[in-house]
């Protein structure tokens, strides 16, 4: 009868810490009517109890098989997740009962001068059990067991506990062994046990491999249906290219000769008409001229680095669709930023596509836009970019949050904040400063974002309105340089 108060208040305690970690591994909530799962608890223990009496080395299967029957019922997770999880789960329980044990044996000689053994035995064994739920709860209280485990994403962690658990298991097992010489049946089932728990991970691997031939399936036919639609678009515009290239030869040859007999007719007729053909005329050659000359990039600044140029590409691109003004400038070699500064060319192209894409939103909303991009050095020779626009000032919300966590003012047009929070994870990963200047020197343009890549870590406000000022002035790490009439006034945010 004592022996079995203690396995039920060791079994019941095992099972509580499994429940606990399992949901704490998927992020399940528990809710207060989970305390009515004890009394289940108490009397699956004693059925382990019964079961195991004369076989205790089947003691951590059943903790296993019940657990894992109990988290399956309650939870309804799919079998997979129940039996891995519920496997780590019972590792963890199982490490933090041993734990425990260890612990508590210096706590319990305070029970030396009990001389009944029995309340001894079992005032020891609710020392442990109390350890051993402390000790689960301050587990999770660690980030890597707080952020869970997802048992569909095959990564070292859950490979490393799972095997961890396992070998937990076994080793509780070998534990319950008093004479291997004359228990060849315990060792048989040791065995089986072992080879049973190594089909788990088997499974758990031909799961992974399936699911991810079918993921890798799903993909290669999205692909495929890409390319597929991607040839038939192809297909169609050679064909347009093919008539407007025939086109525009024609033109080429024929637009220059109805020049030159309308400039001849009206020479000689003086006819009004003539003449007004003769300038139209005039003005179609110069549009093809500017037309062949846009085609072949000849107008469009270039680095020579196929990702930088693209961003400047697609803003022209942008600015002959949408009819604003667009302009480049590079005053260094670019190729230098990533041979001598150890700048990802990729970084650079995603910095530019954001800023850009910002730019020119911004830009639109206002007549008369204009949008232009500077690549130069610093002082101390550092890569420098910068992006002038002349659209709206940025709202003073989107100011205060500035790099610190994804806001826009454009949610009704799509608009999530990604780009500039993008902008400033790149910043910190070189220590590049940024700077808003709301009053740019250059004609046409209302501000502009200058990127420096000097390792300085600064962000820098200039502004000529008062309420940027107090806004940027709460923020720490932040400086603000407010403009009033002709002179600047420099304050600095950190303290106002």
């Amino acid at each position: 009868m004592n022996e079995l108060i203690v396995c039920l208040i060791k079994y019941t305690t095992i099972f509580a810490c499994f429940l606990y970690a399992f949901t704490r591994l998927l992020h399940i909530k528990l809710k207060a009517w989970d305390l009515l799962d004890i009394p289940l608890f108490i009397a699956i223990s004693a059925v382990l109890y019964f079961l195991t009496v004369y076989i205790k080395i089947l003691v951590p299967i059943g903790l296993l098989i019940f657990g894992v029957a109990f988290l399956f019922l309650r939870f309804r997770e799919t079998f997979y997740k129940t039996v891995t999880v519920g496997t780590i789960a019972l590792g963890i329980s199982i490490v933090l009962y041993l734990v425990s044990f260890f612990f508590a044996s210096m706590f319990s000689m305070v029970f030396n001068n009990i001389q009944d053994e029995i309340k001894k035995y079992m005032l020891s064994q609710v020392i442990v059990s109390i350890f051993q739920i402390a000790c689960v709860f301050l587990v999770f209280k660690i980030k890597r067991f707080k952020s869970g485990i997802d048992p569909k994403i095959t990564n070292p962690t859950f490979e490393i506990m799972l095997h961890l658990s396992v070998g937990t298991i076994i080793a509780m097992m070998l534990l319950y062994i008093k004479n291997i010489t004359q228990s060849m049946l315990e060792i048989s089932l040791i065995i089986s046990v072992l080879f049973a728990l190594l089909i788990i991970l088997w499974w758990r691997r031909h799961i992974t491999y399936n699911y991810r031939e079918a993921v890798n399936q799903q993909n290669f036919n999205r692909m495929e249906d890409t390319i597929e639609e991607y040839e038939i678009n192809s297909v169609e515009n050679e064909l347009r290219l093919a008539v407007l290239a025939n086109l525009f030869h024609y033109l080429n040859k024929a637009v220059p000769n109805c020049a030159l007999l309308a400039e001849s007719a009206a020479a000689k007729t003086n006819c009004q008409d003539a003449c007004a053909v003769r300038d139209m005329l005039q003005i179609i050659m110069r549009k093809l001229k500017l037309a062949y000359e846009k085609c072949g990039l000849q107008n469009i600044p270039q680095t020579g680095i196929r990702l930088v140029d693209a961003p400047i590409i697609q803003l022209f691109a942008a600015a002959e669709r949408k009819n604003f003004n667009v302009s480049a400038d590079f005053y260094v070699d670019v190729k230098s930023w990533f041979s001598e500064n150890e700048i990802d060319i990729d970084d650079i192209h995603t910095l530019l596509n954001y800023l850009c894409d910002n730019a020119v939103i911004s830009a639109l909303g206002l007549p008369n836009a204009k949008v232009r991009v500077e690549l130069g050095a610093t002082a101390n020779q550092e890569p420098l970019i910068r992006i002038y626009d002349s659209g709206e000032q940025f709202a003073e919300e989107v100011l205060a949050k500035l790099g610190l966590e994804q806001v826009t003012t454009r949610a009704f047009d799509g608009g999530n904040g990604i780009g500039l929070f993008t902008v400033f994870k790149i910043l910190a990963k070189y220590g590049a400063s940024f700077a808003l200047d709301e009053a740019p020197q250059s004609f046409g343009f209302t501000k502009f974002i200058e990127i420096a890549f000097d390792k300085r870590r600064s962000v820098c406000v200039r502004t000529y309105r008062e309420s940027v000022v107090a806004v940027c002035a709460a923020r720490k790490g932040i400086t603000v340089e407010l403009i009033i009439s002709e002179e600047e006034t420099l304050r600095d945010g950190t303290n106002g």
